[in-house]
C-alpha cells in the first residue's frame, strides 16, 4: 500500500496461496493499516506472466474491486516492475556487476522462466532490438541470439541460470520493492478500462 509517496505496508510471499487466500490476504493488509476498501484510491495488479487459473483470479477480482468502488487501476507487466528496481547509473548503494566494457546498466533483458524449455524476454536499451516486447522464445533459440556478458534481471530455474553461464551474463542487484513502488505506481496509467491477463505464450 502506497500513501503520500512512501510505502505503507508490503506483504512479501515467499511462497503460493490458494485462490481462497486472495480476499482474506487482502483484506489483513488493510486491517494492518488502519483502512478500509473505501479509504482505496487507485488500484493496481499484475496482468502477468503468471499461472494461467492464477492470473485470471487476480486480475478479475481487480477489475471487480475496481468497479465497485468505482476507482482507476492499471495493468502492471511484470518485465516493467523489474525494470523499475533496476538502480540508475552510479547509485553507490547498488553497485554493478562488471560485464564488460562500455555497458550500461540501462541496457540489460528481462527473463523470466515459464516452462522446461522455454523462456519470457524482453530488452531495454540497447538489447531492446532482441526483443522490444515481452515474448515466449524457445530458450536453445533465444541464448545464442544474447551477447555476451550482458546484464540481466528476472526469475530463472536452475536449468535455465545453467544455460546462460556460459554467455558470461551478470544478474544486477535490484532496489527493493519498498523504495522502487511509489515512483513506480504513480507514474503509471490509471483508467476505468478492465484489465485482461496476459499469458505471453503462443504455442
Amino acid at each position: 500500500m502506497i500513501k503520500d509517496g512512501q510505502t505503507l505496508i508490503i506483504r512479501h510471499l515467499d511462497h503460493r496461496i490458494s485462490d481462497a487466500d486472495l480476499i482474506p490476504l487482502v483484506e489483513d493488509v488493510l486491517k494492518e493499516s488502519a483502512w478500509t476498501y473505501k479509504d482505496l484510491t487507485h488500484l493496481a495488479c499484475v496482468t502477468g506472466p503468471g499461472g494461467f487459473t492464477s492470473l485470471r483470479v487476480g486480475v478479475a477480482f481487480a477489475n471487480t474491486l475496481a468497479s465497485q468502488l468505482q476507482i482507476p487501476m492499471a495493468g502492471v507487466h511484470l518485465s516493467d516492475l523489474y525494470a523499475a528496481r533496476v538502480p540508475s547509473p552510479g547509485a553507490s548503494r547498488h553497485p554493478l556487476p562488471s560485464a564488460g566494457e562500455g555497458t550500461n546498466v540501462e541496457d540489460f533483458l528481462w527473463l523470466h522462466s515459464t516452462k522446461k524449455h522455454e523462456i519470457f524476454i524482453r530488452g531495454f536499451g540497447s538489447l531492446k532490438n532482441i526483443a522490444p516486447e515481452a515474448r515466449c522464445e524457445k530458450i536453445e533459440e533465444i541464448i545464442p541470439k544474447i551477447p555476451e556478458a550482458s546484464l540481466w534481471t528476472g526469475e530463472l530455474i536452475d536449468e535455465h541460470k545453467q544455460a546462460i553461464e556460459p554467455r558470461g551474463m551478470k544478474a544486477i542487484p535490484l532496489r527493493s520493492l519498498e523504495e522502487a513502488l511509489p515512483s513506480f505506481l504513480q507514474a503509471l496509467p490509471y483508467t476505468h478500462d478492465l484489465l485482461v491477463p496476459w499469458y505471453g505464450r503462443m504455442w
